[in-house]
């Protein structure tokens, strides 16, 4: 019985090992972003057609071109399940963030997503700032240790909140949003990312001030109606990518950056405001949770 516990334990590490860490598709996946400098905002808001902020020379470095996928997270968990299971436990997604008031599948979501083959490409989400910073640090070790990496003295992380907002723009650094423009549509009326539609009638004008507020009231058919696009995150790789090559740098899942405390690009769902790069979102702490939460990394090479 010993002899065949040990077999079956054998064969199921050696499965996981099947499944790690894949050096060539990584450095594949990597876009080179380059040095500039960047208009910070400070969450102030835009004033004629300026916005309002310092100036932020950002370093050349590399960001992935989409969030780390579910598969992706799965195989860290494969390589740690075995040699520490204290750290594979702590390091296990929150399934249960699919259950909430607004999600109607938050059963077969909490039972399927994280897991389903079906999901391998989306966004993984239910991790918390600590969890993605301890699988940049695995990540860091796992490239390092292939003596034919492209990059000798690499270190992955997460981008700051400088490198995230230089890198979304693409190049075009004045616009709202990661293509040119100002508009959610491109010019044959499709939306350019994934994020919850707000019809007209889901804003109020306030007389005193005269500034729009949302109008759930006024809004029968609630805010997953038909106007909702999704009502979870699609695959990271989908939409079209920006000009630096890097994909759902607004919508689909709100990012971690560096600094904790905010994520940035907005999700599914959020109305289009919150997809704007400038744009700060805010959680409670290192451990904190969502399903609308995931995590792109970055790649700075050291001299």
């Amino acid at each position: 019985m010993l002899i065949l516990t040990s077999m079956l334990l054998l064969c199921a590490k050696t499965d996981e090992k099947k499944k790690g860490f894949d050096v060539k598709a990584f450095e594949k996946s990597l876009r080179s972003i380059p040095a500039g400098t960047l208009t910070y905002a400070d969450s102030s808001w835009v004033s004629l057609g300026k916005i309002k902020g310092r100036t932020v020379n950002v370093s050349p470095f590399y960001l992935c071109d989409h969030v780390v996928t579910n598969k992706e997270y799965r195989a860290f968990l494969g390589e740690i399940r075995f040699s520490d299971p204290q750290l594979y436990t702590k390091m296990y997604p929150d399934t249960l963030v699919w259950f909430h008031h607004e999600h109607a599948f938050g059963e077969a979501m909490t039972n399927m997503y994280f897991w389903h083959p079906g999901y391998d490409s989306y966004p993984v989400v239910g991790v918390s700032h600590e969890q993605a910073e301890c699988y940049c640090k695995w990540l860091t070790d796992e490239y390092t240790k292939d003596p034919n990496r492209k990059f000798k003295n690499a270190k992955v992380c997460l981008p700051d909140v400088y490198q995230w907002e230089w890198a979304a723009h693409g190049g075009h650094n004045t616009d709202p949003f990661p293509w040119p423009g100002t508009y959610v549509r491109n010019d044959k009326g499709l939306m350019m990312a994934n994020f919850m539609g707000m019809p007209d009638c889901a804003f109020k004008r306030v007389n005193d001030t005269g500034k729009l507020e949302f109008a759930y009231s006024d809004w029968p058919e609630g805010p997953h109606s038909d106007y909702g696009k999704s009502l979870m995150p699609y695959a990271a790789i989908s939409y079209w990518p920006n000009d630096y090559g890097l994909y759902n740098m607004a919508g689909n899942v709100s990012e971690y950056v560096s600094e904790i405390g905010i994520t940035k690009g907005g999700n599914w769902n959020d109305p289009g405001y919150y997809i704007q790069i400038w744009i700060p979102e805010h959680y409670e702490n290192a451990q904190s949770t969502s399903d609308r939460v995931g995590f792109r990394i970055a790649l700075e090479e050291g001299k």
